[in-house]
């Protein structure tokens, strides 16, 4: 027994580091979960790795080159180089470490290994769900927005791990655990409700929508995109109805105003508060990079409240409403810190994980490689969905998505079909 435990030891704190993620207070149990898992892998198959390897995704090492250059520039502009060369070691750097080894750990993996990897994420959501939705009933349900133990009572970022498990949960659809996946897809969209944020919604709904790309049927796809397009179209109509928070047909009836007014004027413009902040912060950033689309201003996801402030001293009508120090828009965020090349090579890095996700989901069905495929796929539609309404992307959440990120490029290695598809 002991010896098992030692040859699985890496699992033991993969699971550990895991399951620490989507709990706030625990960055110290992550980093040495984290560390642990690492250097039980690379004290046990270092000599295995080999340059080589690595060099077959010259895209994803030019994504981190321009990344690391765009953000080493930015320091000239920060109006914070300590902070900013922080996240530049931490969210950057480490970030693609990770990916990168994680690589080597699943290329080197048998497949016997690589399914228990799954049922440890498998697990660690279908907890953290099941938790998340006690303790939404214990604040006695709806409107107490549940955010497990990361974020109860706001939600948003919880919202990336209900998420993660609604995709995992349509992925195990495609296996031949359908009945288990049933049950696991019910408390995953009760976790959804209980999360109760416009993020969490949109994300669902394109993770919904992009499961038709994976369905071969297309009288069954017709049937989804039309349900999705009623469901949509009724949402629409009903809307005005509801709280101004979910009032779409009010927002979009408004929308004219948002591009007519300047944004330390948007109170006025008659959304819902948190709306209104959000554009105004997105509306500056436009502004900015209408006039300077090329100069990264700085690295860091808290440092857009002091540098807009300096960019448009001047210029006070340009400024928002309410300064935050995030965008609450990772894309925003990413136009404005390093720019539009940063923006697009960020948009590409997205796109590739995309693109190998789908290609694994349509091999052989019923394979573990087609699971962690369409888990991939849609977790990360769902990711993005959620990022457009928030910061997220430095935060647990991307020290899943590192990792997760890496482990399906180790997967595509395995089965060795480079000269077709890339």
């Amino acid at each position: 027994m002991k010896q098992n435990f030692y040859k699985n030891i890496d699992l033991f704190f993969l699971f550990i580091y895991f399951f620490s993620l989507p709990v706030s207070h625990f960055a110290a149990v992550q980093s040495i979960s984290g560390i642990l898992f690492l250097l039980s892998f690379l004290i046990k198959e270092y000599n295995q790795i080999k340059l080589s390897l690595i060099l077959r995704y010259k895209n994803i090492i030019y994504v981190f080159l321009i990344l690391l250059t765009l953000a080493l520039i930015s320091l000239f502009y920060t109006p914070d180089i300590k902070e900013s060369l922080k996240e530049i070691k931490s969210e950057l750097i480490q970030s693609f470490v990770v990916l990168f080894l994680l690589i080597y750990y699943i290329y080197l993996s048998e497949n016997e290994k690589i399914k228990k990897i799954l049922y440890i994420i498998l697990s660690v959501l279908f907890i953290h769900t099941i938790i998340n939705i006690f303790i939404w009933f214990q604040n006695g349900g709806w409107p107490y927005r549940g955010g497990g133990l990361l974020d109860s009572g706001g939600g948003e970022r919880f919202g990336i791990w209900a998420t993660y498990m609604l995709a995992i949960s349509i992925a195990l659809l495609f296996s031949k655990y359908k009945k288990t996946a049933m049950i696991f897809l019910i408390v995953s969209i009760i976790s959804i409700i209980a999360n109760q944020t416009r993020a969490t919604f949109v994300a669902t709904l394109l993770i919904f929508i992009s499961t038709i790309f994976l369905i071969p049927n297309k009288k069954i796809k017709i049937s989804i995109l039309s349900l999705v397009f009623v469901l949509c179209g009724l949402f629409y109509t009903y809307s005005s109805h509801l709280p101004n928070r979910y009032n779409i047909k009010h927002t979009i009836s408004n929308f004219k105003k948002v591009i007519d007014t300047p944004p330390n004027k948007f109170q006025n413009i008659g959304m819902e508060y948190s709306t209104y902040t959000r554009l105004a912060m997105w509306k500056s950033v436009i502004l900015y990079r209408i006039k300077d689309p090329w100069i990264p201003q700085e690295y860091g996801r808290f440092l857009y409240g002091k540098s807009i402030k300096l960019n448009f001293k001047n210029e006070p009508k340009n400024l928002p409403l309410h300064i935050y120090a995030q965008t609450h828009n990772e894309f925003i965020g990413m136009l404005y810190s390093l720019g539009v090349v940063g923006l697009i090579t960020f948009l590409y890095f997205l796109y590739f994980q995309l693109k190998i996700s789908y290609i694994l989901s349509k091999i052989d069905s019923n394979s573990i490689y087609q699971i962690f495929g369409i888990f991939t796929f849609l977790g990360t539609i769902g990711f993005i969905g959620s990022m457009m309404f928030g910061s997220f992307f430095g935060d647990s959440e991307a020290k899943f998505f590192y990792p997760l990120y890496g482990m399906i490029l180790g997967i595509y290695l395995k089965i060795k079909k480079w000269k077709r598809y890339i």
